[in-house]
């Protein structure tokens, strides 16, 4: 299931581990943290990289100079690795959260949050000593349970984050000593600047339609030109008319003038396809714009659905065409 997923979010969770193992082996994970449908984790290690990524609908995975798309076990991976994540945003992660008491933790029958994941399976978030201090986490997928204890709580800027985690899978441990948690806001365009495009044709394509959406909430006209072909056909409130770029950002210059854009959401995952030429593809969306216009600063919130074009130039997805229409 998607959570509302706003491009003009800043909220961003960045860490940073060197993980030793009870077999003996050593690794560091880094993690990129937007929301659950943008995440990523790197996992470095000496015989190479794996880098697993959650974008919107889709699960990608590079190993070395491999990038193939993957499922919810891969999936599943990415979002399992976001600690952080789930431990100061369990409730915009899991779905149908519920108090729960007699949850087996430590040995000890304890009191929590209970989630569901949704790639299948239970998650709780187990209460602390401390508000605002989870003892740790709980993952049930089918027999396996795994544990998560979190400790080493330190205040960094402003926000209580564990530096310390040892993870229980039932045959192994993984003990997280984390070098870096960085819980500060981000520039909207942080994610797709730390986790490079993986050069896979409906990842590209799903990044041009947020890109679109970011610099709306930006009000970057130039942006909106760099991501439109050299002509672009619009079909919008009954007409049909060609633009460059350079038209379209005269056009927007004056439209982010009047408009500014607080919101603009992805209400369901786009749908989105590449043909097998690899040089036409194109992205089926419904969005929620909100924000206000000015000079009055009035509110509005509307609802979009429309189709994208996109046209691969100089090997560089571009928005080539747009047939959109607003609900009433």
């Amino acid at each position: 299931m998607m959570a509302a997923d706003d491009a003009c979010s800043t909220t961003a969770l960045y860490a940073y581990a060197d993980v030793t193992v009870s077999d003996g082996k050593t690794y560091s994970v880094e993690t990129f943290y937007r929301s659950k449908d943008r995440a990523a984790s790197k996992f470095i290690k000496e015989d190479g990289n794996t880098l697993h990524v959650v974008e919107g609908p889709y699960t990608w995975v590079q190993a070395g100079g491999d990038v193939e798309l993957a499922g919810n076990f891969q999936r599943d991976f990415a979002l399992g690795h976001q600690f952080h994540a789930l431990l100061l945003h369990f409730q915009d992660v899991m779905t149908d959260i519920e108090p729960a008491t007699n949850v087996e933790f430590a040995g000890r029958k304890v009191s929590a949050l209970r989630g569901m994941r949704d790639t299948g399976g239970v998650a709780y978030l187990i209460n602390g000593n401390q508000p605002g201090q989870p003892a740790g986490m709980r993952f049930d997928v089918g027999d396996l349970k795994i544990e998560i204890h979190a400790s080493d709580w330190r205040n960094i800027d402003g926000v209580s984050v564990p530096m310390a985690l040892l993870i229980d899978d039932g045959s192994r441990t993984f003990d997280y000593r984390y070098r870096t948690v960085d819980t500060d806001d981000k520039p909207m365009m942080w994610y797709y600047d730390s986790v490079a495009s993986p050069n896979l044709d409906e990842i590209d394509i799903l990044r041009l339609h947020r890109q679109i959406l970011v610099a709306h909430c930006m009000g970057d006209a130039a942006m909106m030109a760099s991501l439109t072909a050299p002509v672009a056909t619009i079909a919008n409130r009954g007409s049909v008319g060609d633009t460059t770029p350079e038209e379209m950002a005269a056009r927007f210059s004056q439209v982010f003038e009047r408009r500014k854009y607080s919101a603009y959401i992805d209400t369901q995952y786009p749908r989105v396809s590449a043909a097998q030429s690899g040089d036409i593809g194109w992205a089926i969306v419904q969005v929620n714009a909100k924000g206000i216009t000015e000079p009055a600063g009035a509110p509005f919130d509307e609802h979009w659905a429309w189709v994208m074009l996109a046209q691969k130039i100089d090997g560089r997805w571009r928005m080539a065409g747009n047939a959109s229409n607003r609900q009433p």
